[in-house]
């Protein structure tokens, strides 16, 4: 899989997240840490499974380290986010969620780049 089939793969599971999580946030009113374990976990079964829909390609990446570096990168996202919410408990959901999400997304395309990379130029 190339680099922005992944990078699509990425955008639409992080999309699921933010949907789910404002669902339960802004319309069920929903705690916003509680909240952001469904999204991050519904966003992360999206990506999984658009990966491995995406994956057959001959030069495609192990399937397993594609997941882990999605994996990763939610873990960083969902932590950042309450992170910042914590440190800033007055400020909207909305604003820590969409920094939180940029972050994970730049955060699997760069490891998805080294991954490509190192099998591209193994030493």
């Amino acid at each position: 899989m190339r680099l922005p089939h992944f990078a699509l793969t990425e955008i639409c599971g992080l999309a699921v997240d933010l949907a789910v999580t404002c669902l339960l946030i802004f319309y069920l009113g929903v705690d916003p840490l509680a909240a952001r374990l469904p999204g991050a976990a519904a966003g992360l079964a999206t990506s999984w499974r658009l990966n491995r829909s995406n994956g057959n390609a001959p030069d495609a990446l192990n399937g397993f380290l594609m997941n882990a570096v999605t994996l990763i990168s939610r873990f960083v996202g969902v932590g950042l986010f309450a992170l910042l919410l914590w440190r800033n408990p007055l400020v909207q959901p909305l604003v820590p969620l969409a920094l939180s999400a940029l972050a994970a997304l730049a955060l699997a395309l760069y490891g998805y780049w080294r991954l490509q990379r190192q099998r591209r130029d193994p030493d």
